[in-house]
């Protein structure tokens, strides 16, 4: 026999092994929650709530430690609860959802490894919606910190509160529109009131 059939003949063998020591619905080396040499998590990745691996948690897949494309997390009921759709350098837009399937919070994320871990913070603005897809609220977000919140009622703005160092420093209140009350704080304390009607 020739040394290489001789190759081929134990390489299949091989991998015939390696494939009947795999749990029934994973293929050999497609299987999920795999780490590369490093420990960093690699390929497909699926977390589940119970033992028996019937309730999702989460499904993804990873690329030498960090998350790409889209993320699926689930709640206990089975519902689709958030997506996290990752772009270049760790950015993603996450998206909640409804129990209906229809949009109820979206906006900006980044994870960041580094030195001292992984870190997931949002940025930017984040719009939360009523089940009939009208806007109730806007947060903006500066590095993982609330910075703004606004809040609508039936379309329209009902409040705005402005925030420094994680404090309200300002709140805005509308009636139809119109602004009618602003109030000022220093260090989270009340420093002034203004009737604007």
């Amino acid at each position: 026999m020739r040394l290489s059939h001789l190759f081929s003949l134990l390489s299949l063998t091989l991998l015939l092994g390696a494939c009947s020591s795999v749990a029934p619905g994973e293929r050999g080396f497609w299987k999920p929650n795999r780490t590369d040499r490093h420990g960093l998590a690699k390929g497909r990745w699926r977390t589940y709530y119970d033992d028996n691996k019937k309730e999702p948690y989460t499904t993804g897949k990873y690329r030498h430690g960090r998350p790409v494309g889209t993320f699926n997390y689930y709640a206990s009921t089975g519902k689709l609860d958030h997506t996290e759709a990752y772009e270049r350098e760790g950015f993603c837009e996450v998206t909640y959802w409804h129990p209906s399937g229809k949009v109820a919070r979206k906006g900006k994320a980044q994870w960041v490894t580094g030195a001292k871990g992984a870190r997931f913070y949002w940025f930017g603005p984040w719009t939360s919606y009523a089940e009939d897809g009208q806007v109730t609220a806007v947060q903006t977000y500066a590095d993982g910190t609330i910075t703004r919140a606004e809040t609508y009622e039936n379309g329209q703005l009902s409040q705005v509160e402005e925030y420094v160092g994680g404090k309200t420093s300002r709140t805005e209140t509308y009636q139809g529109g119109q602004l009618i009350k602003v109030e000022t704080f220093e260090h989270g304390r009340r420093t002034g009131t203004t009737n604007t009607i």
